[in-house]
């Protein structure tokens, strides 16, 4: 029986222990947090008087408000997108390269020769032979229809088949152009049947005019 009370006492001792130092660290650790705090800018901006605390407080909004930029004034997520699409298809346009061979519309693999194309793909295309794209060039020479109706795919709707269009506005869906045609395609673009002076544009050399 003494043996059995003896080991009481102790477990009773080694408790006591346990629960003086757990209450020592967290008198220590409340100390700490009072310490931390009178350190920091919000205990000391609350020592000052009333006064000074609100300039402190109508300062810093005017200083929020100067930076913050509402929802509203940001630029939207999608526009940086939307201006490389335009700035591809402006180019596309300019160097006369066809709307299914532009690098968001078709992958490498699935393109083919497009007679008039300026891109990379058709101008080193080797599947056709040099007398069949000759032929193709001669029959759109001939006919100005051959190239939309029977050399391409149907459209459902769209102006990259035809060469001369309205200038269209997508935003508002109603042409700008005041009754102007401006190139969209040219399926003759570097043939032998190429418009001289178009060509002489394209490659950046002199125009003589004679007025005579």
């Amino acid at each position: 029986m003494k043996r059995y009370k003896n080991r009481y006492k102790r477990k009773i001792r080694i408790q006591k222990r346990t629960l003086l130092k757990k209450k020592k660290k967290k008198k220590r650790s409340e100390k700490d947090k009072i310490k931390y705090l009178k350190t920091t800018l919000k205990y000391k901006i609350s020592i000052l008087p009333k006064e000074i605390q609100t300039k402190i407080y109508i300062l810093t909004f005017k200083l929020f408000w100067r930076q913050y930029i509402p929802l509203s004034a940001k630029i939207p997520s999608w526009q940086i997108r939307y201006n490389n699409i335009q700035k591809t298809l402006w180019n596309a346009r300019f160097k006369n390269i066809h709307f299914l061979h532009l690098p968001f519309n078709t992958l490498p693999e699935n393109k083919k020769w497009i007679m008039g194309c300026q891109c990379h793909f058709c101008l080193n295309d080797n599947h056709l032979s040099q007398i069949e794209k000759h032929m193709h060039y001669l029959l759109q020479y001939r006919s100005s229809s051959y190239f939309p109706d029977k050399f391409m795919p149907q459209e459902t709707f769209g102006i990259w088949n035809e060469k001369l269009s309205f200038p269209y506005n997508i935003s508002n869906g109603f042409d700008f152009g005041g009754g102007t045609f401006i190139k969209t395609f040219d399926p003759l673009c570097g043939s032998y049947k190429e418009n001289k002076i178009t060509k002489n544009l394209r490659e950046g050399k002199i125009i003589n005019f004679n007025y005579l």
